[in-house]
């Protein structure tokens, strides 16, 4: 009796299990790849429908790095809120991933807004989205490409911005500080390491090749191809693009963000756009992923979290009902 009881128990757990597993992994959308044909190239997309009211769309701006469209799933369950109040969700392979055309290591901030543009002009030729209202989203390095998406056109209806760096160089001394912080370095060790990386920075702009750049510093966790992305794009600075943006912004910035500096973004962002154009919300223990707080020291709950539960466990709750409340109110 007690081992059939085992048995029952054991088959009941595992049920709930997949079940927990299924509900977690099946988001309230309609999601398709797409191909969006740009001057470039074409692009692999992907677009998560709502299922009911089509209000508008959001266009996903990604932060550094080689990001596949959904962020390898860490996208959706944003995307799922978004769909729940009628809108569509659009986001792409940056070129070179996945079968996206190009090297997204080639590409200028000014190329990257340009690529956005586009994006946009193929959404609205698709006769089952609705463009009459058009959001653009982005995070970190999106700072450097969303403003300049805002200021050039006049459809934008608003951006969700979060955590965007405003100047490269400025950006870079606080990572390597933070970094160097949580290390246990002293004052004397970080500053002498600003000081390296000061003079790696402007051998960089000086122009530079990158076999000189290499004999001079002996950098080995720079590529030539990241060299060249690099030596591109030091000198970006959001702060002009800012100034000159016409629609409304949600600033959302992490109370912990060890990657961007929030005081400088906050500084800046209220420095040039006006009271009436500028929502700040600032979501309490998250770092710069906006992870769920509870996950941020451990890889491995992450990587189980992303498996077993993102819809609920991943993210951090209360930046995804903020980003849907800013929806459902535009």
């Amino acid at each position: 009796m007690k081992t059939r009881f085992k048995l029952l128990i054991s088959i009941v757990l595992i049920i709930m299990t997949i079940a927990g597993f299924l509900y977690e992994n099946d988001y309230a959308m309609l999601e398709k790849e797409v191909n969006i044909k740009t001057k470039q190239g074409n692009l692999e997309g992907f677009l998560a429908m709502p299922k009911e009211k089509n209000e508008g769309i959001v266009i996903f701006v990604h932060g550094d790095g080689p990001q596949n469209a959904t962020q390898d799933g860490g996208y959706k369950p944003l995307m799922e809120r978004f769909a729940k109040q009628g809108y569509a969700s659009v986001s792409w392979n940056k070129p070179g991933i996945g079968d996206s055309a190009g090297n997204w290591l080639d590409q200028t901030m000014d190329d990257r807004a340009k690529e956005v543009e586009e994006v946009i002009e193929w959404a609205k030729q698709q006769k089952t989205m609705n463009t009459e209202k058009i959001i653009l989203w982005g995070a970190s390095q999106a700072g450097w490409v969303v403003p300049k998406v805002q200021q050039n056109r006049t459809d934008i209806t608003a951006a969700i911005l979060v955590g965007p760096a405003i100047n490269w160089l400025r950006q870079g001394e606080y990572f390597t500080t933070m970094e160097m912080k949580r290390a246990g370095k002293t004052d004397e060790e970080i500053q002498s390491e600003l000081d390296k990386d000061e003079q790696a920075s402007n051998l960089i702009e000086s122009g530079a090749s990158y076999k000189e750049y290499m004999q001079k510093t002996n950098d080995k966790s720079l590529s030539e191809d990241r060299y060249t992305f690099v030596q591109k794009n030091i000198s970006a600075d959001g702060t002009e693009d800012i100034k000159k943006i016409n629609s409304p912004v949600y600033l959302i910035l992490a109370e912990n963000d060890e990657n961007v500096d929030s005081k400088d973004t906050l500084k800046t962002y209220k420095e040039w756009l006006p009271e009436t154009q500028l929502t700040v919300k600032t979501i309490l223990g998250v770092k710069h992923s906006m992870l769920n707080p509870y996950l941020h020291d451990s890889e491995f709950l992450i990587y189980v979290s992303a498996i077993l539960a993102p819809k609920d466990t991943l993210i951090s709750k209360v930046y995804l009902d903020y980003c849907e409340e800013i929806v459902r109110h535009i």
